[in-house]
């Protein structure tokens, strides 16, 4: 289903979040696939990805975004405009600085931020860029099995699970809303 035809024009995803861990994994299938990738990473220093785009010169493009400033990503909608991606995939996320801890003791401050990165910046993401998107292409984003309420046997990461399950169903809203 992914899988590049040699004889086609290739394919473009554009990833956001791909400086490391499964987004820079993504990129590198990708790219072994033969698509193009266009992948954003969070600030100026050199990751990975930059290793990558070395590799596959001509093949990934580099964009800085972080997502949780709307004018950034107001930005890189306007850089972007007038391009058509067959994926748009949003990666980016986080975890709370002391996973271990029970929801009633984790700050205020610590729960929206990582409501904020996790829940609300990735919707932000896909409702700005959609239309970014060609009509016959895909939008996703990553979530985690902790963010399913019935296989939650165990408890742990709860601020983690809250905010994915939470992403659950801000995608489940957005799949309603555009059916077709």
């Amino acid at each position: 289903m992914l899988r590049h035809r040699a004889n086609d024009p290739a394919s473009t995803i554009l990833i956001i979040g791909a400086s490391r861990g499964l987004g820079l994994a993504m990129a590198g299938e990708f790219l072994n696939k033969g698509w193009n990738v266009v992948a954003t990473v969070r600030g100026s220093t050199r990751t990975r990805l930059h290793d990558l785009a070395d590799e596959y010169q001509g093949r990934v493009e580099i964009e800085s975004l972080d997502m949780t400033e709307p004018d950034r990503i107001a930005a890189l909608h306007h850089r972007l405009s007038g391009r058509s991606f067959d994926i748009l995939f949003v990666n980016a996320g986080t975890a709370n600085h002391d996973e271990d801890k029970i929801i009633a003791d984790v700050s205020t401050e610590e729960f929206v931020r990582v409501m904020v990165i996790n829940a609300v910046s990735p919707m932000r993401v896909v409702e700005r860029l959609q239309h970014l998107v060609s009509s016959n292409g895909m939008i996703g984003v990553m979530s985690s099995g902790q963010g399913s309420v019935s296989n939650n046997e165990k408890g742990g990461h709860e601020v983690y699970r809250v905010s994915k399950t939470a992403l659950n169903m801000n995608m489940r809203s957005y799949a309603a809303r555009h059916a077709g």
